[in-house]
């Protein structure tokens, strides 16, 4: 095992993640790495603040105070050339004077308290500056939500364990899920009553006694991101659409690890309850268009509007474009839009091949990341040494049971690779199911909706093979070191296989993690919890999420 899967990774090799320069086995040990550490996580979040700082200063204050072009040529004054020669006689004389050769400590200490004094005034700059631009652009959010009427809203909320939708402005008995979420924000005194709102954001960041603010500018929006120590709170980000400043979303992380993220709903009729994800229907709520009556146009129905982004899908899905690839689906008035950004120009082409000849749909690639005719360079392939002088005990032990390192480091990097595949899959099926909703597929033909459960299923089956296969692999291995998979605690079924696939992602990445930590390529927490027990009976839950999911999915 590497020093990067037991220590913290060096600055060096954070940056070089950052910048995509990583070996793509290198690149996910780091990954796995950042999300059990709040340290380096926090460290990576530094770097790019500082980074989009640096870029922000160079952009909006050294810019503009560059000199102008030369002028013209001018007649010679050999009188105003003498003056200036005997001026430049006189610095060089200085300079002479202030040389090492005459006056060495004299020059660097003056020298050293100049390059101090320009870099406090540069990092004071900017670390001011963004939090100047932050506290602008909230001020105009609230002045703008002011000036426009109250109305009833619906906000899709997303945490760790599902989903729900949550209806502000209407009286209804909060769930139970819903209450545990707003203990989360009164513990961080964020406001929960209207938490997707500029108002609750800049009431939260000014309550603060330190923070740290950070704007990106999107061709549509304006994210602003603040991290702060002082809070239950650490991290909270709100997207701002550009023509009106209204919020459209907004992600939220806690010092407990938990996380919510928020999307208003729009174009549909509003349920007066909350309700599981997917229920109420609703589509959200995109940067460019600005809300609309909550009633389908008549020139659009339903049916079409579904037909079209799943023949999208359908399409991405040959390519395999729908596994990992930064893609993403939306509409823009009566067209399905298809953007992404740092599309290889080869899979650029690949995508237009497919989509240019469907009716309605408009395909935007953005600040691709490769110049015109270049190709990726592939990544160098890497080998896992999760097997190195200081593993865990964990992995020590596993690593007697198989017989030697070399036998350890073949059972490790199978089980990695195949739990690589496995997530690929699971993050695909949920966002094929984010797409469409369990509302939306009651809206569809069975035609359509026998197609979005076959590209559901492809997924699952693709899913399970690499599940098991992780599991038959570990399980005996584990048998002995771990306590055996005892009763499965007992839970609600999912209704519709929508909620089951967010069940089945949040499953598989508790299983990655306990896993990660098996094999030491992460480190262990409470050293008193037996993780081979609990990885047990992660994986035999992530075999019973499958199965609901498949029965689900074939309407049983």
């Amino acid at each position: 095992m590497s020093n990067l899967d037991l220590r913290h990774p060096e600055d060096g090799l954070l940056l070089r993640y950052l910048d995509g320069e990583l070996p793509g086995r290198k690149a996910r040990r780091v990954r796995a790495h950042l999300e059990a550490c709040w340290q380096c996580r926090t460290q990576v979040e530094e770097f790019e603040g500082a980074i989009g700082e640096c870029v922000r200063y160079r952009r909006d204050v050294l810019a503009p105070g560059l000199p102008p072009a030369p002028e013209p040529w001018r007649s010679l004054d050999f009188e105003r050339v003498d003056a200036e020669l005997a001026t430049q006689s006189l610095w060089l004389r200085m300079a002479r004077f202030l040389s090492p050769l005459r006056s060495g400590a004299l020059r660097w200490a003056l020298t050293g308290a100049a390059v101090l004094a320009l870099c406090f005034v540069l990092v004071q700059q900017l670390r001011e500056t963004p939090k100047v631009e932050a506290a602008v652009l909230l001020q105009k959010a609230v002045l703008a939500s002011q000036s426009r009427p109250a109305a009833v809203k619906r906000l899709r909320i997303t945490t760790r364990t599902g989903q729900m939708t949550r209806v502000l402005g209407a009286s209804y008995k909060p769930p139970a899920r819903e209450t545990e979420i707003a203990r989360l924000f009164d513990a961080a005194h964020y406001d929960w009553s209207d938490p997707l709102s500029a108002k609750s954001y800049s009431a939260w960041r000014q309550g603060l006694p330190r923070f740290q603010d950070a704007i990106a500018s999107q061709p549509n929006s304006y994210d602003i991101k603040t991290t702060t120590e002082d809070s239950e709170l650490v991290s909270a980000t709100l997207k701002l659409r550009n023509s009106d400043l209204e919020p459209l979303e907004g992600r939220f992380e806690f010092r407990n690890r938990d996380w919510v993220e928020m999307t208003e709903l729009v174009d549909q009729q509003t349920n007066p309850a909350s309700q599981v994800a997917g229920t109420t229907g609703g589509t959200l709520r995109q940067p460019a268009v600005p809300p609309g009556p909550l009633t389908v146009p008549a020139e659009t129905t339903e049916h079409s509007t579904y037909s079209e982004e799943l023949q999208v899908v359908s399409a991405l899905h040959q390519l395999g474009a729908d596994l990992g690839d930064p893609i993403e689906i939306s509409r823009e008035g009566g067209q399905v839009l298809v953007s992404g950004t740092g599309i290889p120009p080869q899979r650029q082409q690949q995508i237009h091949g497919l989509l240019d000849r469907l009716p309605h749909v408009a395909v935007r690639f953005d600040d691709p990341e490769f110049p015109a005719g270049a190709m990726p360079v592939p990544s160098e392939p890497a080998t896992r040494d999760a097997a190195g002088p200081e593993k865990s005990t964990y992995a020590a032990r596993i690593e007697e049971r198989l017989g030697g390192r070399p036998q350890f480091e073949r059972f490790s990097a199978s089980v990695l690779d195949w739990t690589d595949s496995a997530m690929t899959r699971a993050y695909a099926l949920r966002r094929l199911a984010q797409q469409f909703s369990a509302a939306a597929e009651n809206e569809m033909t069975a035609e359509d909706r026998q197609t979005l459960h076959n590209l559901g299923r492809e997924h699952l089956a693709a899913f399970s093979k690499d599940a098991q296969r992780v599991a038959v692999t570990v399980n005996p291995v584990l048998a002995g070191i771990g306590t055996g998979v005892t009763q499965l605690e007992a839970r609600q079924e999912p209704v519709d296989w929508q909620s089951a696939s967010e069940e089945l992602l949040a499953s598989a990445r508790r299983a990655e993690s306990l896993l990660a930590v098996v094999l030491g390529v992460a480190p262990a927490g409470d050293a008193s919890v037996n993780v081979p027990g609990q990885l047990l009976i992660a994986l035999a839950q992530l075999s019973r999420g499958t199965e609901e999911c498949r029965r689900l999915l074939d309407g049983r």
